[in-house]
């Protein structure tokens, strides 16, 4: 592998992402930024980009240097420095929003479902960009020869959509390592109308699971649980989902066991009561319930982990609905049990 063609070519994918207009990456590429590694040299840097940008977008790249090789309502290919860039221009089908080829002797032909929507980013390094979804990258790949019958099947395309299948499966598995034995949920509104502390939509989220009879070590535990079907929830109304992408505001696969920091029962319950009554103290019943769900159990754990490895850029495509968004989770091996521990405002 060409270590500094690789280098010049994820240079100019940053520089192509921060233009301005949208645009994902398809390909070799694609898989790539959505695997988070360079798995072999690529012989170009293919794209798609809406057809209503299709002007805009060619001259912003001569701006920077790049040669037009060709250009019509299809595609536009470029060139600068030896590196080919090829931009597949789709528009949306009006009635449903389907993503369409826009030009050519295919136009209006629909793309993969959901090839653009809903996709989570792809990161190489400290570069994200957007990409199109690995499923819909699994049948272009698998289709093209049979949607385009002169195009002969290429080895490359079944190796990489082997890979991806098999990300993607790792992905869906669902670790069985921790038992779910239910939870609870307190939404602060259905304790009444109050005062201050009324203000805001507020809810505490409990998830309670048995832990395995031979011991683990802490980060095997977390391991588990970002693994577990219950964490496939993204605490805006849409529940656990099997093949769930989101977990609150953040695409579930950035959320490993390293983005947890041990943190004592002290500033653990620190952080959940300055959550609870910043706009007054909660009422009895409230406290009592808060209590029994969440303080005790910080003050018996015998570790707890605070969540503060994601951010915002890390949020899904509309992860920034919670005003606050505070995860703990608290081991207490004298019980044997794991509590997830999820307090909201949105």
């Amino acid at each position: 592998m060409d270590a500094r063609r690789t280098e010049r070519q994820l240079a100019m994918i940053g520089e192509v992402r921060s233009l301005g207009p949208a645009v994902w990456l398809r390909g070799g590429w694609a898989m790539d930024f959505w695997l988070g590694e360079v798995t072999r040299e690529h012989e170009d840097v293919d794209w798609f980009a809406w057809a209503e940008d299709a002007e805009r977008l060619r001259d912003l790249l001569v701006a920077r240097g790049y040669e037009v090789l060709g250009a019509d309502d299809q595609q536009l290919d470029v060139v600068r420095d030896g590196e080919e860039h090829a931009f597949a221009f789709v528009t949306r089908r009006r009635s449903d929003g389907r993503v369409l080829v826009a030009g050519g002797p295919w136009a209006g032909t629909p793309w993969p479902e959901g090839i653009l929507d809903g996709v989570e980013p792809g990161r190489l390094g400290g570069l994200e960009c957007p990409v199109v979804s690995p499923e819909a990258q699994i049948e272009i790949k698998r289709m093209m020869p049979v949607w385009v019958p002169e195009r002969p099947r290429r080895e490359k395309d079944a190796v990489d959509a082997a890979r991806l299948e098999a990300a993607l499966t790792a992905l869906h598995a669902t670790d069985d390592t921790l038992v779910h034995e239910g939870g609870a949920f307190l939404n602060f509104r259905s304790y009444g109308p109050g005062e201050d502390w009324y203000h805001g939509f507020r809810w505490l989220h409990t998830k309670h699971f048995r832990l395995p009879a031979a011991p683990l070590p802490d980060e095997d535990l977390l391991a588990a649980l970002v693994s577990h079907e219950q964490f496939r929830d993204d605490y805006a109304g849409g529940g656990v989902l099997p093949l769930g992408r989101r977990h609150g505001s953040f695409w579930r696969r950035l959320i490993t066991p390293a983005a947890y920091t041990p943190v004592s029962a002290t500033d653990a319950a620190r952080l959940l009561r300055t959550w609870a009554d910043q706009y007054g103290r909660v009422p009895a019943a409230l406290e009592a319930d808060l209590g029994r769900e969440a303080f005790a159990r910080l003050s018996s754990a015998t570790t707890i982990h605070h969540l503060t490895g994601v951010g915002e850029d890390d949020f899904h495509d509309w992860g920034g609905v919670h005003g606050e968004f505070h995860e703990l989770v608290a081991i207490d091996r004298t019980t044997g049990r794991l509590t997830l521990l999820v307090a909201a405002d949105d």
